[in-house]
């Protein structure tokens, strides 16, 4: 960390979803360092973010203390009478936080969470500050597509989570506007396997019966593609006495519908070795103790929750989404698989569940990965850097 300062710089991080995940892991990881860096007088970090089902996030900003705002963000659904109530809403909300913005004296406003967030783009240009808009994902529906393109050209600058989002949203982005490319961050110091953490009765129990943990973490969600990872246990029905499956994660109330069909195909099948263990403060213990991780999704930009199972040096095997390929060298680091592709998926999770040593081997590699390309120390350095050429006016 090495740049010049001649100010504080204050920005604006603005989100409009209130529920942890990962784009809300990675403002808070982020802000963390700042806070206790030798750059804490120098950026000044407020999180903006909505009232409505932020109990967890504002929890953690409160326990590494990140200052934030609780704004009153309504919510788009297929509900017609929250689509016309967010269109209704829509002005006001958006010159609320305008006024907010100004009032404040922010330098930079950063708006995180994807392209379905737009109001602080808005915002910031009604309050005449410099904006740069966040990209981390990989699909979004047509009509989210559409409203990007037609606003992208207020965003000052761009920044993308990974190299297949800069890939996914390039067309619609103005060539003339300069953008970033800052990868999820992980605090490998801790996340470090060789902690000692408190274990679950239940966990315990399967450790102790000498079973094999294949689990993921993941809110549940479509997008995640729990189905897949379904399939690929009916496919293992021959290792159901040998190994457990689990699923650490949070079930939002837009999901319930989607949950209850998980769990039908779970009775219908008759899977007994599959569990829902719902969301943990804290995974790490869960990680530690499982001996091989699973990412089914259909769409990532830059998989969180992988990256971290990586630095508890696990054995990965995941589907080709967001950056996998240029992070995992396919049989060395861990396995990746098409998306979908559940024969393949199955095939590799037994040659693991049958190979210690290769699971071993694979989490060693995966380590080292993880502290070459994405300590967190690189994506802080990433983003003051950033925020120093914005404020300068880089083109």
């Amino acid at each position: 960390m090495t740049k010049t300062f001649e100010r504080t710089i204050r920005v604006a991080n603005i989100i409009e979803e209130g529920r942890l995940g990962g784009p809300q892991m990675r403002m808070a990881l982020v802000a963390s360092v700042l806070e206790k860096s030798e750059f804490k007088n120098k950026i000044d970090i407020t999180f903006i973010f909505p009232k409505k089902d932020s109990k967890e996030f504002s929890e953690r900003c409160d326990t590494i203390g990140i200052k934030y705002f609780l704004f009153s963000f309504s919510k788009i659904s297929r509900n017609w009478f929250n689509i016309f109530r967010y269109l209704i809403l829509f002005p006001v909300e958006v010159l609320m936080l305008a006024n907010f913005l100004k009032k404040h004296s922010f330098d930079i406003v950063h708006v995180s969470g994807g392209s379905r967030h737009c109001k602080g783009i808005i915002a910031a240009k009604l309050a005449k500050i410099k904006v740069v808009w966040e990209m981390n994902d990989t699909y979004a529906p047509i009509i989210i597509r559409n409203v990007y393109f037609l606003l992208s050209g207020l965003a000052d600058y761009f920044v993308f989570a990974s190299y297949r989002t800069k890939s996914y949203y390039e067309k619609l982005t103005p060539k003339n506007k300069k953008n970033f490319l800052i990868q999820s961050p992980v605090n490998i110091n801790f996340y470090d396997p060789s902690f000692e953490f408190p274990v679950e009765d239940f966990i315990k129990r399967t450790i102790e019966e000498k079973k094999i943990i294949i689990g993921t973490v993941a809110n549940v969600s479509p997008v995640k593609d729990l189905k897949l990872f379904l399939k690929v246990v009916k496919k293992l029905s021959s290792y159901s006495n040998k190994v457990l499956f689990i699923v650490v994660g949070s079930v939002h109330n837009s999901q319930k519908n989607y949950y209850e069909q998980l769990l039908d195909n779970i009775n219908k099948q008759g899977i007994k070795n599959f569990f829902f263990l719902g969301p943990r403060v804290d995974v790490r213990p869960l990680l530690k103790a499982m001996n091989i991780y699973v990412c089914s999704s259909m769409n990532e930009s830059s998989p969180l929750s992988l990256l971290e199972a990586m630095a508890m040096k696990k054995a990965i095997v995941s589907t080709d989404v967001g950056d996998v390929k240029s992070f995992i060298d396919n049989g060395v680091d861990g396995f990746i698989v098409k998306n979908g592709d559940d024969n393949a998926l199955a095939n590799y999770l037994k040659r693991l569940i049958d190979d210690p040593k290769l699971r071993y081997n694979f989490g060693e590699s995966a380590r080292n990965v993880v502290k070459e390309k994405f300590d967190l120390e690189i994506c802080v350095n990433n983003h003051l850097d950033m925020y120093h050429k914005i404020v300068n006016n880089y083109k």
